[in-house]
């Protein structure tokens, strides 16, 4: 499960965002929270739905704590209603990936707590086994999809040396800096370390930037980390 903290973080984002739009609160969680997909819930983004209907009644006042948020997400942790990455896609240890044929381009995605072992996913140690998850990925996607043209990532872990290093270096070298999106967890991941514990000294410095912030249209420089975008030929993954 997330600490309180990592929800706490984001509720405390959603109420400055909130209160610099003049936006209500809840659409502002809804907004420019994970919080919709946290819970288990679609891309839908439906504020009708009646489990996201439940979860504002439990949203902290302002100064409050997020006991009650927060019970109301263990509960449907505890229910197995929270997968801890996208189930309708194969996974090859921590990575999967889509394919638009039209486009003819793979998308890569990264799951750290599909890593077992204890040690961090991205560590000296587990290199070699992400190395392996990546030949195996990529060589099945060479017999699935052999049209394939071009592989995109986009994550804030491309500004870390530990992930940058598992992909060729036109992958890693190529990265722009890309509008974040907050309704996915994977913008918020750099507040955890591995294990889902709170990253504090990230954090602090989110909050410590956000505290200042006056402007929503500059809030991606809240985030300590920004996050990217790479691509190349897929041929150099092969290669």
């Amino acid at each position: 499960m997330y600490p309180a903290a990592f929800l706490e973080i984001q509720l405390r984002f959603a109420r400055r965002m909130a209160k610099l739009s003049g936006m209500p609160y809840p659409q502002s969680v809804l907004r420019n929270t994970a919080l919709y997909r946290i819970l288990g819930l679609d891309w839908s983004l439906d504020p009708r739905e009646p489990v996201w209907q439940r979860f504002i009644t439990t949203l902290p006042e302002e100064g409050t704590g997020i006991e009650a948020a927060y019970n109301f997400y263990a509960e449907r942790c505890a229910q197995g209603l929270v997968p801890d990455f996208e189930p309708s896609r194969p996974h090859w240890g921590c990575f999967s990936f889509e394919y638009d044929g039209d486009t003819r381009v793979v998308r890569l995605h990264f799951a750290a707590n599909l890593d077992t072992s204890g040690t961090g996913p991205l560590s000296s140690r587990r290199q070699e086994a992400r190395l392996a998850d990546l030949r195996a990925m990529f060589a099945h996607m060479r017999q699935a999809h052999p049209d394939a043209e071009r592989v995109e990532g986009g994550s804030w872990l491309y500004n870390r040396i530990e992930y940058r290093r598992l992909f060729p270096p036109e992958f890693g070298t190529s990265a722009t800096v890309a509008h974040p999106a907050l309704i996915a967890r994977g913008l918020w991941g750099q507040f955890l370390r591995h294990g889902n514990r709170m990253n504090e000294e990230v954090a602090a410095r989110f909050l410590t930037i956000l505290a200042g912030l006056r402007d929503t249209e500059a809030f991606a420089a809240c985030f300590p980390y920004q996050n990217l975008l790479t691509e190349a030929p897929i041929q150099c993954f092969y290669a």
